[in-house]
């Protein structure tokens, strides 16, 4: 990792003071345009608010925490406070840019107790936004029980919000006024789930001013040793306060002297300005890892789409075809190796999988011969991407891991998606425990050359910089629910780059082309007498159109993307997949060339080993035109512009396949009117011609 501007740091002491309350502090981002006030209130309470471009988005908020022997929110007084600035440049090992600054200016405050406990308050300005975080200090211990971290609204704003819940993520987005944030609303969200807090969202949030056009995110960076948050809001105050996951008094106990993970608010004066920051990951540390030159970016395919269409499954209980087989895994490695895909996620393959059974992640099922699949996926250069599911027994994966990710070293398998479906006992998803073990499966596998993609996660909070092995994570009901549920709203696609996606990489698992599919499940049907067997027929799809789907690899980001469908799907439009073949996933460039949440995106970026360009557009159930201005392209070059839209009958419940492929040469000066279908979108490939 290289950093490759000069550090400018610079110290200056504002105000020391013994006791002082109404003391007071102010800075600005380093353009000016994002303003923050700190001071002391007359109750020794520490205080912050916020403004951008003149407008007060955050008033007067109260900040602090509670341990069991110091209460950091009151009767504080003044120790000292100092200002200071940061500016570099760094180079990550893959993402959304080929180089990020990392540029603020800082203030932290120095408070005390009444018997001279001591806290800091540490406050980052970028001009995308604002980071704060708490740090501890002394020696020896202390036990964290709750934290007051307020972030009131300075208006009665618009906000796309899910429920807040410290066991789940998996919910539908909500699109009202804070005002409207209510339990009711929140059941909505989360449909017959119980486990939520009794007012609250879970974050990122997005959130806008409508008289400005004014954008915000909350969100939260650097998530360890800590549980993670859920923000409580009270309308009569309209104020969202930090929540701490988890059932126990004791929040965290940790070591002296320590510091919490980053609140963030993002801001911007559009929605694509929530898509370009860089805050949640500049709040992360450097990376840690002296070698990454086994962490890899690349599509995937995998033997995973057919069983949630119950053509297979995941165990060998002989109700379906099983999964994981030599023969079919070897199927998958083909088609990966013909169209030039890195891996071949393979579930189902271990034993465990019979229900009440315990997994072993070392032990394969016999109709699955691993030694073999390894030297033939090495022979048509691909590798395999191994499957850890717990069904929520952690303390059973926690005793493997170690063995479990040795197995995979040994037969060169360097990615592994792991999954917590159910309850944990005793435990939360969210709760500190649960941070830890999310946490040590990264780090764990860094050891062993793993990359890590967790779905059930904890929301992801940039730690992705320090440990780069983590390539993605899920929790945003992605593609599967489209399978064996009643799907997504046709709003949800459109409002995930400015809520999930701005907390880091997503697993979404898009390029469905198969999009009118139905599947059989047997289930008992519970009847007045008691319950029989019956078989049902359960008619889903995918609420989206073909070009949509193409779309997705470009709108949403992760350096691993799946190549989700199943091959013979793929191998029935060829051209369509074409575009799939050449679309990268690192990234030198991103630029969100227009949106509004919830209704539409359109977003560009630039290959990080090439010249080209590709753009994504999806949109809601409303049809719609955009205006496509090429001017981010070099002005100096032609390109041959590759145009996949939707068909003119196309839209999502009518003619959902129905696409057309258009070719030009383009550039800089051009300017693109492309039309979305309802529910549909357009994928463009820019390559540049050699001149």
């Amino acid at each position: 990792m290289k950093t490759f501007r000069n550090i400018i740091t610079t110290i200056t002491v504002l105000l020391t003071a013994v006791a002082s309350y109404g003391a007071k502090g102010d800075i600005a981002s380093p353009d000016g345009r994002t303003k923050l006030h700190f001071e002391i209130t007359e109750a020794g309470e520490p205080a912050y608010s916020l403004s951008f471009d003149g407008e007060q988005i955050v008033p007067l908020s109260r900040l602090g925490l509670k341990t069991t022997d110091a209460d950091f929110t009151e009767g504080l007084t003044l120790v000292g406070i100092e200002s200071s600035s940061f500016d570099e440049t760094w180079e990550p090992v893959w993402g959304q840019y080929a180089e990020i600054r990392n540029h603020y200016n800082a203030l932290t405050a120095t408070l005390k107790t009444a018997d001279n406990k001591l806290i800091k308050v540490e406050m980052r300005l970028f001009n995308d936004g604002l980071g704060l975080r708490y740090t501890l200090l002394g020696e020896g211990a202390a036990a964290i029980t709750s934290e007051r971290t307020e972030i009131k609204m300075g208006g009665d704003y618009e906000a796309h919000w899910m429920a807040g819940s410290d066991d789940d993520t998996e919910f539908d987005y909500m699109h009202t006024l804070l005002s409207e944030i209510t339990p009711e609303a929140m059941q909505l969200s989360a449909g017959r789930v119980r486990n939520l807090v009794e007012c609250g969202v879970s974050t990122p949030i997005a959130i806008k001013s409508p008289a400005t056009n004014n954008h915000l995110a909350i969100h939260e960076a650097a998530l360890w040793e800590y549980p993670g948050m859920i923000l409580a809001w009270d309308n009569s105050r309209r104020c969202f306060t930090s929540l701490l996951a988890g059932d126990e008094e004791v929040k965290s106990e940790v070591s002296l002297p320590f510091s919490t993970p980053w609140r963030t608010v993002i801001v911007g004066d559009r929605a694509g300005a929530l898509v370009e920051s860089n805050i949640v990951l500049n709040l992360n540390e450097p990376c840690r890892l002296e070698d990454t030159s086994w962490i890899k970016p690349m599509k995937y395919v995998g033997v995973w789409w057919e069983m949630h269409l119950k053509v297979s499954i995941w165990d060998m209980d002989g109700s379906y075809p099983h999964c994981a087989t030599t023969e079919n895994v070897k199927r998958y490695i083909d088609f990966a190796a013909e169209n030039g895909f890195g891996g071949v996620l393979v579930e189902g393959w271990n034993v465990g999988w019979g229900r009440g059974e315990r997994f072993d992640y070392t032990q394969p099922y016999p109709d699955f011969d691993m030694e073999e699949l390894a030297r033939y996926a090495e022979q048509r250069g691909v590798e395999l991407i191994g499957h850890h599911e717990t069904y929520a027994n952690v303390a059973n994966y926690e005793e493997q891991m170690s063995d479990a990710y040795k197995y995979y070293e040994a037969h060169g398998i360097n990615s592994v998606k792991t999954g917590y479906v159910g309850s944990i006992a005793g435990h939360k998803h969210y709760d500190r425990w649960m941070v830890d073990h999310y946490n040590r499966t990264v780090t764990e596998g860094a050891k062993h050359r793993l990359c890590i993609d967790i779905h059930e996660p904890i929301h992801s909070t940039g730690i992705c910089r320090t440990y780069p092995n983590l390539m993605s994570a899920e929790g945003m009901r992605g593609q599967e629910w489209q399978a064996w549920n009643s799907g997504n709203s046709i709003d949800h696609n459109p409002t995930l780059p400015f809520t999930r996606n701005v907390a880091g990489p997503m697993d979404f698992t898009p390029g469905i082309f198969d999009l009118r599919y139905h599947n059989t499940i047997n289930r008992a049907a519970a009847t007045a007498d008691g319950g029989v067997n019956r078989e049902y027929e359960y008619r889903f799809f995918v609420n989206s159109t073909l070009a949509h789907q193409l779309a997705q690899y470009v709108v949403f980001y992760s350096p691993i993307q799946m190549v989700a469908d199943l091959p013979e799907n793929y191998r029935q439009m060829p051209d369509a997949l074409q575009f799939i073949v050449d679309v990268p996933v690192d990234w030198a460039e991103t630029r969100c060339l227009d949106a509004e949440i919830g209704d539409y995106v359109v977003t560009a970026r630039k290959d990080k080993h090439s010249e080209d360009w590709y753009v994504g557009g999806i949109t809601d159930g409303e049809a719609r035109s955009v205006e496509v201005s090429l001017d981010f392209l070099d002005d100096n070059s032609e390109y041959e512009a590759t145009l996949y839209r939707d068909g003119d009958k196309a839209g999502w419940d009518s003619y959902p396949t129905d696409y057309a492929i258009e070719k030009r040469r383009v550039t800089s000066a051009d300017s693109l009117t492309i039309r979305m279908a309802e529910g549909g979108g357009f994928a463009l490939q820019l390559r540049q011609v050699a001149q």
